[in-house]
């Protein structure tokens, strides 16, 4: 009888602590946090079943009530940059965050190259120990795989504003927000998530639903479990507003055959994560696997299984508000994998988002990609896009490092290669009727071909899928099977737009078009 009344009063007691329990916030919601600004920005935790929150901030407030499964969210309208500003969260308790602004918020993501800190390379100490900027901060999600629902970790936002805080942020992002910071001045803060982690495989990253609807996956790759990673390090954030993703991945899908079916992966870990973030097809700028740290390439022929992801990087530019960076001069001698001039990368990695997303318009933000081949007898013609100021070499010689081939695919390097405005000519003495053309294509190149901007040509091969020959980063996608210029303007699915770019031809819609084909548009959506 004795224990009856003891597990009633035990009930009891779970029960009233249940309905009590206090409103809560993700530690992603912390004092000295920053918020995306001009965008709706989404507040979430937990409380009893039932309960009014009401969060206030910088103006705003709104109210909701808690759901069944003790979850609630309230949705903020666009606000412009600045602050500091509070918020205030109030159940039946309440929860105030100080120090909060309003600016540009980025996600960092990816392996150990995106996840190694700024204190990793002695050469960054002069930086780290010097650098104070109270408008660059950082989130790290490095809480136990165990404590997946984002509450039950104690990171909290930093400021670069020590050399133990600067330290403590991944090198890359560091490099990354320091001139997205400095270019967008000082009214505009940036905040960095990192939720980067080494020696991973991208199979582990792409989201649950999608791991879900493709089986396949567990049984390619035992050794890996399909979204753990993304269930650990990424679901806790998703729907959080920013700008975008940076990423730099592919570095353990190089081995067990698995870099065959990177292409795919990658492909299918940004639908999926733009899917589940639910704010569109936002910007996913990332970082193609940098140059080996093995022998440098003697043969035309080699078979690389970094090429492999190299290339399935490439072509996911296919997809649409995509912007790679091309790393394959990266790696210094004596570097390890962890390659040590992140700052370069960072850099390269910064240009994107200035000239596509913060209007530096006339900004070159890539290195020559490879658009299309001509082939005329034994001379083939390499066009590259991205060299409006046309190509150049970084040594002043003969471009190398290509290759090439016949229908047998037994590679020879090329004879000769000569520049032509954004034009390769190659000949090969001993293929008389080629076919492909690889260009760095090993684990560790010699490359010297760049833009005359000083960005580097990424490696490529003609075999296989390509690009198509005009890409627009534009959140969605067409394809135009005619030309319409009657009107001022031109609508798209909802969307009126200015320009449009046909087969690489940039046409303003406001403008009067001469000698134009006058008929109607029709845009498929991809």
């Amino acid at each position: 009888m004795r224990r009856s009344v003891f597990s009633c009063v035990l009930l009891l007691a779970l029960s009233i602590a249940t309905v009590s329990a206090n409103v809560s916030v993700t530690t992603l919601f912390s004092n000295s946090m920053v918020l995306q600004r001009n965008m709706k920005v989404p507040i979430w935790g937990t409380a009893s079943n039932g309960e009014s929150v009401t969060v206030t901030f910088n103006g705003q407030t709104k109210t909701t009530t808690t759901g069944s499964n003790g979850k609630w969210k309230v949705i903020f309208d666009p606000m412009i940059e600045g602050g500091p500003f509070t918020m205030t969260i109030k159940g039946n308790n309440t929860i105030t965050i100080t120090d909060v602004y309003m600016g540009e918020v980025w996600h960092c993501a990816g392996q150990s190259n995106m996840d190694t800190r700024l204190n990793y390379y002695p050469h960054y100490n002069s930086i780290q120990n010097s650098y104070n900027n109270p408008k660059l901060r950082y989130y790290t999600m490095r809480q136990s795989r165990a404590n997946t629902d984002g509450y039950t970790t104690s990171n909290v936002w930093k400021t670069c504003t020590s050399s133990a805080n600067n330290g403590a942020l991944s090198c890359l992002g560091f490099f990354f927000g320091k001139e997205i910071q400095s270019k967008l001045g000082n009214n505009v803060p940036v905040g960095l998530i990192v939720s980067a982690v080494g020696g991973t495989k991208i199979a582990s990253w792409i989201d649950t639903e999608t791991a879900a609807a493709n089986p396949q996956m567990a049984t390619q790759d035992a050794s890996t479990e399909p979204a753990s990673m993304y269930k650990a390090w990424i679901a806790p954030i998703t729907g959080c507003a920013m700008r975008g993703t940076i990423l730099m991945q592919g570095e353990n899908d190089r081995t067990s055959g698995q870099q065959v079916y990177y292409e795919e992966r990658f492909k299918l870990l940004i639908n999926g994560w733009r899917k589940v973030w639910g704010i569109g097809d936002f910007p996913f700028y990332y970082v193609q696997l940098a140059n080996g740290y093995g022998a440098k390439q003697t043969v035309p022929g080699e078979s690389a299984t970094d090429m492999v992801i190299r290339e399935g990087q490439r072509l996911g530019l296919a997809l649409p508000n995509t912007g790679m960076v091309v790393a394959i001069d990266a790696l210094g001698s004596g570097d390890s994998l962890h390659f040590s001039n992140k700052q370069l990368v960072g850099q390269r990695l910064s240009l994107i988002p200035r000239a596509i997303d913060y209007g530096e318009k006339s900004l070159v933000y890539s290195g020559p990609m490879y658009e299309s081949m001509s082939i005329n007898g034994n001379k083939i013609s390499i066009k590259f896009r991205n060299c409006s100021g046309g190509l150049a070499t970084n040594d002043n010689k003969a471009p190398v490092s290509f290759a090439v081939a016949g229908s047998d695919k037994k590679w020879y390097w090329a004879t000769t290669a000569e520049i032509a405005g954004d034009v390769i000519n190659l000949t090969c003495a001993n293929v008389t009727a080629p076919k492909y053309v690889r260009y760095a294509y090993a684990s560790n190149p010699v490359t010297n071909l760049y833009n005359k901007e000083g960005l580097p040509a990424s490696p490529f091969t003609t075999e296989g899928n390509q690009l198509p020959v005009s890409i627009v980063n534009k959140p969605v996608m067409y394809k135009t099977e005619a030309i319409m210029a009657q009107n001022p303007a031109v609508n798209l699915l909802g969307r009126q737009i200015n320009t449009i770019n046909v087969a690489g031809v940039h046409l303003d819609a406001t403008k009067r078009l001469v000698n134009t084909v006058l008929s109607p548009v029709k845009m498929v959506h991809k």
